[in-house]
């Protein structure tokens, strides 16, 4: 309800406003807005028990408005200061370019301790242990890269390198392998319970 009735006011309180709004800037003397009924009743206050300030508040000060006059601000440049000097020691660095990405997301260190090793050495031990465990043992890969048997040993435990197959021909089940140098092949010939539908699979496509 008060929606439309503010629908409906509004029209009434806008019409030919920018004109009497020029009419009432123009006035000589204008009726100053109505005050607080606080405000009103502290001047009312005033007036009655100090006529003499009150009246005062009323008249120019000609000396305030003298020494208003003569005030002014004058603006000056602030001064530059010289840029400071690079201590050469401490040299600020001047390629802004976005640095590069890394291979595996960071940078490698340049030293690496003795019984530390970093994820392309990990990557590099664990492939050719894929391809060549027996030249590549877990002996071999801690005394090339300093570290101790057991940690190796956890770490060709637990990670593999991916093995890629790429198919040859659509429709066959023949795929050239695409991984390490010497793929692994194990074939299982031993008899294995299968579940479901693929109790009817022979035992020689299991590899």
């Amino acid at each position: 309800m008060g929606l439309m009735i503010s629908k409906l006011k509004h029209p009434f309180r806008d019409f030919n406003l920018e004109s009497r709004a020029h009419k009432f800037i123009s006035l000589p003397d204008k009726k100053p807005a109505p005050r607080h009924v606080k405000d009103e009743l502290d001047l009312q206050r005033m007036k009655k028990d100090y006529p003499e300030v009150f009246e005062e508040s009323l008249k120019k000060n000609e000396v305030l408005d003298r020494h208003l006059k003569d005030v002014y601000v004058q603006s000056t440049d602030i001064p530059i200061e010289p840029p400071k000097r690079i201590d050469p020691t401490r040299p600020l660095p001047q390629d802004r370019q976005q640095p590069e990405e890394f291979l595996f997301g960071h940078k490698e260190p340049d030293r690496i301790p003795v019984g530390k090793t970093t994820l392309r050495q990990v990557l590099k031990f664990v492939s050719y242990h894929q391809g060549d465990p027996k030249v590549h043992n877990v002996k071999q890969i801690a005394e090339e890269h300093k570290l101790s048997e057991d940690l190796v040993r956890n770490i060709l435990k637990y990670y593999r390198v991916f093995e890629v197959y790429m198919p040859i021909e659509k429709g066959k089940t023949n795929a050239k392998f695409a991984g390490p140098s010497n793929p692994k092949v194990r074939i299982i010939k031993e008899e294995r319970k299968l579940i479901g539908s693929f109790k009817g699979k022979s035992d020689k496509d299991e590899t």
